[in-house]
């Protein structure tokens, strides 16, 4: 019975006092000590139980974390009794919690154990102790500690209320900021629709007046050009140059007075037809394909004729070459746009060899015509040997290589801005449209089940439900996702498809291949090649000459290919004795020996701002290539080079195309001295001056430059693609293609329809205001164009500068200066909005200024606004 007893208070016993540890206190006067228990095996009976007295419970707060709220769980510590005597603290007190909790507590432990893992502990933080504390007893401190721990709880539930509040009232006003932007947004469009039509209206007619004006220009020059009969076909009409190269072909000798008559008709005809393949606006698409298909075949045929005719003069020596010596003969002839030199030894009888043959002498050359010196290698007989040099002013290679062409031209390129904002008006009024609806929907089932949880909260009101109260605060928090702004969706995405341009347009190029978007040869070709001298007519008697025919009749290339290659650097941590050294610099010297040595002195029409890289034209891949040139040295006060290479192909100097951007400043103003209009433009390397008047633009000056070039051309008028022609010839190239954002760091691309507008109404501007660079353009993004503004009417009295900022929506003054400490987009108090420049000046400039544009001739707007958009001034400053 005693073991059933024993048993039975074993099972009554709570799972808590397996756990805890057992109080010990001393005994009152109040209650005797109790008889000592002998723990042996049988004094585990009824009777030894009930002599204990009662256990006493205290309540202790403890910090624990529901599963999904947060909650207080009081665990019930018992105190057992001991052989020690009880203390006054240990007698049970009336206001004790009740024992309904203590067993609400201990069946939720029970029924919570299974679901353990899933509960979170409440993160209760640390209160600042009151001033009393140490005077409190315990017991005042967990009263104390409860009723904190209550007051914060009631503060965080307020916070949880007003952020609830608060996401409601933003989610409000956002609603209510997305109508009042579409109805502001359907207002300017009003406004566009009004005056911005009305604008680029203008515009068109002034474009259409320029091309008019061009289209009256080309009839002339074909009616004079047909009073001319001077035999020779029309550039302008592709059937009569087709029939002009179908002639040409037919005739397979050609001389050197061929070549010349051929040089002097040839070259202007390119010239022409680069201007017009250049302006493509005048014709169609097919009609600039035909052009560009005839300029094609005419290089071409004018290179086919050089070679033909260098072989027609190697066929006979004794007749059209000079003999120094009866070893020697050369050649030299200058024609429209090509120097043509030949160096020939002449091969003498074969003589009985000597017992001991002298080491043999490398062969030296000189062409003091075209400024070149070359020495051949001792492993090139120069008893023999035939060299040709000859500069072509003309680069007749470049245009066959695949990395000259740019790849494909931008959508928009003459989209106007009226246009464009409808465009990106619908498309933002729809994707607005768009996402209200998924809102709509979104909400809509939010508070579908946000009703179905306050529904099932209602009818369990005995539950807790911190899992259905949590989902709850979620829901009422929750926003749709990915509806970004429209019109900042619509930015981004006209960015990215830029950046995907740039991206089609960039070139992969091999090791040593020179990318031609990046560089640009200069100077002109420079063909220095070894040949094999043809078999020379024999005069035999009565007048008959014997020649032996060697197929096929064309120029044949010696066989002279030494490929060089650097010695590997050594390993790291490993250091070579003096004697490796010198052993390694004999060793690369010697096979410097088998490479012949070129000396160049670089024409001075083309400004060397930086060192040239020498390149050399693959002929089978139509390539530029630095594969074979080695010890390369630049004599930048001589401006010469010198370089050794392993074959003797057509050489050429590549210029960076872009060496003087991004533009460190540029300036336009009306001129003083005439009704033209002064653009100037500071470039990394050089500064440029154009003089725009009528429908021509003239070079007024250039500084910083190394060399002469280019003024030969100043003041002289020229159309303003000729003008562009002239000075990426001379390697002074300040009119960037589109693709140009790949090689120029530094570079702001701007939204191209809104830059190329803004160009026009400062072109109808240009007599009346000074435009200037403003340094907070670069960093101000695609879509905003920021520069310095100020009338330029009154000649007595100059103003002081604005900042003007343009975006493809509207034009204003802003708030702050070149020199402020910030930049700001706020605009100047009063100021209305206008949907471009153009109309920003209709309101906000003086009586002269408003009456400007209104006198100004459609050809000197044209051409400033031609200008403008080949510089590019604000995507490269």
């Amino acid at each position: 019975m005693a073991k059933k007893d024993k048993k039975k208070n074993e099972r009554q016993e709570p799972p808590e006092a397996e756990v805890l540890e057992e109080t010990l206190v001393a005994a009152t006067d109040l209650e005797q000590p109790p008889e000592e228990v002998q723990y042996t095996d049988t004094s585990y009976t009824s009777a030894s139980f009930e002599s204990l007295p009662p256990p006493v419970e205290e309540v202790k707060p403890k910090k624990k974390k529901g599963k999904k709220g947060k909650v207080e769980e009081v665990v019930v510590a018992k105190k057992t009794t001991s052989m020690f005597d009880w203390s006054d603290e240990s007698i049970p007190d009336e206001q004790e919690p009740p024992v309904e909790e203590e067993e609400d507590h201990s069946k939720s432990r029970k029924r919570g154990k299974k679901g353990k893992k899933d509960k979170k502990k409440e993160e209760i933080p640390e209160f600042e102790k009151p001033p009393n504390w140490r005077k409190m007893n315990k017991k005042d401190r967990d009263n104390w500690l409860l009723q904190r721990i209550e007051e914060w709880r009631a503060e965080k539930e307020a916070e949880k209320q007003a952020i609830l509040a608060g996401a409601k009232e933003k989610r409000l006003a956002e609603a209510r900021a997305r109508a009042a932007l579409m109805v502001k947004d359907k207002e300017q469009m009003e406004v566009r629709g009004d005056l911005l039509r009305k604008t680029v209206i203008l515009f068109q007619k002034y474009e259409q007046q320029k091309l008019e004006f061009e289209k009256r220009k080309n009839l002339r020059a074909e009616w004079h050009q047909y009073l001319r009969c001077d035999g020779l076909p029309d550039p302008r009409i592709v059937t009569q140059m087709n029939t002009y190269l179908h002639l040409w072909r037919q005739q397979h000798l050609c001389d050197d007075n061929d070549l010349d008559r051929r040089c002097l008709e040839v070259l202007p005809m390119l010239d022409l037809l680069d201007e017009i393949t250049a302006d493509t606006r005048q014709y169609t698409d097919s009609q600039i394909r035909n052009f560009n298909e005839v300029r094609m075949a005419l290089r071409e045929e004018l290179s086919n004729a050089i070679q033909v005719a260098s072989y027609t003069l190697l066929r006979d020596l004794e007749h059209h070459f000079q003999w120094p010596s009866i070893k020697l003969s050369t050649y030299e002839r200058e024609f429209k746009g090509l120097r043509l030199n030949f160096w020939v030894a002449v091969r003498m009888p074969t003589r009985k060899p000597k017992p001991v043959e002298p080491e043999p002498e490398p062969v030296e050359l000189t062409f003091p015509a075209m400024k070149v010196a070359i020495k051949l290698p001792k492993i090139i007989d120069g008893s023999c040997a035939c060299v040709r040099a000859a500069r072509s002013l003309v680069d007749l290679l470049s245009e066959r290589s695949r990395t000259f062409p740019l790849t494909l031209d931008i959508n928009n390129k003459y989209e106007d801005l009226y246009t464009f904002n409808i465009k990106e008006h619908e498309v933002t009024y729809k994707l607005k449209v768009e996402q209200d609806e998924v809102r709509t929907k979104f909400y809509k089932d939010i508070a579908a089940r946000i009703k179905e949880i306050e529904t099932f909260i209602k009818s369990n009101p005995f539950l807790k439900n911190e899992k259905e109260k949590e989902e709850l605060d979620n829901l009422n928090m929750a926003e749709p996702q990915g509806l970004p702004d429209p019109r900042t969706y619509f930015i981004e995405q006209n960015e990215l498809a830029f950046t995907k341009y740039l991206k089609k347009c960039a070139y992969k190029t091999r090791p040593g291949e020179i990318n031609l978007r990046k560089y640009r040869v200069c100077g002109g070709i420079l063909n220095v090649d070894l040949l094999t001298t043809p078999p020379q007519a024999k005069r035999m008697a009565r007048g008959i000459a014997l020649t032996t025919l060697e197929l096929p009749k064309q120029l044949q290339q010696s066989k002279y290919q030494v490929r060089y290659r650097a010695p590997s650097p050594p390993p790291p941590g490993v250091t070579r004795t003096p004697e490796e050294i010198e052993a390694e610099i004999k060793r690369v010297e010697a096979e410097y020996e088998n490479l012949a040595l070129v000396f160049i002195e670089l024409p001075q029409d083309v400004m060397w701002s930086e060192p040239p890289v020498v390149c050399q034209w693959y002929e089978p891949r139509h390539l530029w290539m630095t594969t074979y040139i080695n010890d390369y040295k630049f004599n930048e006060d001589k401006l010469t080079v010198q370089f050794r290479t392993g074959v003797l192909w057509p050489i050429g100097f590549a210029t960076l195309r872009y060496s003087n951007l991004p533009y460190q400043g540029w300036d336009i103003r009306p001129d003083l001295e005439s009704e033209g209009v002064v653009i100037s433009v500071t470039g990394v390397c050089v500064s440029v001056t154009w003089l725009c008047r009528g429908s021509s633009v003239r070079l007024l000056w250039i500084a910083n430059a190394t060399t002469p070039a280019l003024k030969d051309h100043f003041h002289k008028p020229y159309s303003v693609k000729k003008m562009i022609q002239i000075m990426r010839e001379a390697a002074c190239d300040f009119f960037p293609d589109f693709d140009a954002h790949n090689q120029v760091e530094g570079s702001c691309p701007k939204e191209w329809v809104g830059e190329r507008h803004t160009y026009h109404a400062m072109a109808f501007l240009s007599r009346a205001y000074n435009f200037q660079w403003s340094r907070w353009n670069a960093t101000a993004g695609s879509r905003n164009l920021v520069m310095q503004i100020r009338e330029a009417v009154d000649r007595k009295r100059e103003a002081k500068f604005s900042l003007l900022h343009a975006t493809p929506q509207h034009a204003t003054i802003l708030n702050c200066t070149e020199l402020s400490q910030e930049f700001n987009l706020e605009p100047l108090a009063g100021l209305q909005f206008y949907p471009d420049l153009f109309t920003l000046n209709l309101s906000y400039g003086s009586v002269d200024a408003r009456r400007a544009p209104f006198l100004m001739k459609y050809r000197l707007v044209e051409t400033v606004f031609n200008m403008l958009t080949e510089l590019k001034l604000c995507s490269f400053s």
